[in-house]
Order: C-alpha cells, then structure tokens, then sequence
C-alpha cells in the first residue's frame, strides 16, 4: 500500500513537471537583458548593485554598505551617493514604474541596473590619488 501510493506521487510529480516544461515551452518570457534593472531574489536585501554602462562597455560593482544617500531631483535625476562614488542615474518620461525602482533602490533590493534608452548614468569614483575620474 505504501509503495503504491509512494510511486503515484513520483508519477504525479514527473507530469506536473513534465506540465511544467510544456508551458514554459509555449509562452513567451522577457529577456532579461532587457530589462533596465533587476532584483535581488525574494525579499531579502541585497549586499550590492551592479551598474552596467555602455559606452564604453563595462560594469561597476558597488557594494550597498557605503552607500550614504539617495537624492532626488525632480523626478527624472537620481543619485546615489556612496563613501567613495556617485552614480547619477537619468530617468526617462517614459520609464515605467520609477517609483518602485526607487523604493526598490532604497531598501537594497536592485541588484543590476543596465544603461538602456529609458535609463541613462555616469558613475563618478574617487580613486585612490588625488584625481576624480569621471566614467
């Protein structure tokens, strides 16, 4: 009795999967890429942000403990401030959803923000000399 109810389950389980596969086969998911930022998974925070620019191509890591502020100007300039860098992140009219990256970006949820037609940046870093390079 027990194994036959054992191996109905493990059948059950196999087509759920099985129905699973079929129905991720058939519908269409965004691409990440796409997308101008990304969370960290679940409702945890995260522990820092990837800022990835395009010209010329490359990405910064900042980590979110030395993050000070977030200022806003209006509602289409935001900048990070952190320990040793600014990000000013430049918001298109047309980006969808600004308040929620925003309150996203406040309780360190983002974990990648992408250069795109909606969202611009320049990252500002202090270096180690005495020179402020601009990126």
């Amino acid at each position: 009795m027990l194994i036959t109810i054992c191996s109905n389950v493990i059948s059950w389980k196999t087509n759920v999967i099985d129905s699973a596969l079929t129905a991720s086969q058939m519908l269409p998911l965004p691409c990440l890429q796409d997308q101008p930022y990304l969370c960290h998974s679940g409702s945890q925070a995260g522990t820092s942000c990837i800022f990835e620019l395009q010209n010329p191509i490359r990405a910064k890591i900042l980590p979110y403990s030395h993050l000070l502020c977030i200022d806003l100007l209006g509602d289409r300039l935001v900048t990070l401030r952190y320990s040793f860098a600014d990000v000013e992140i430049s918001i298109a009219r047309d980006f969808p959803a600004r308040a929620q990256f925003i309150d996203d970006l406040a309780n360190f949820r983002v974990s990648a923000v992408r250069e795109s037609r909606t969202v611009k940046m320049r990252l500002i870093a202090e270096p180690y000399s005495e020179k402020t390079e601009v990126y």
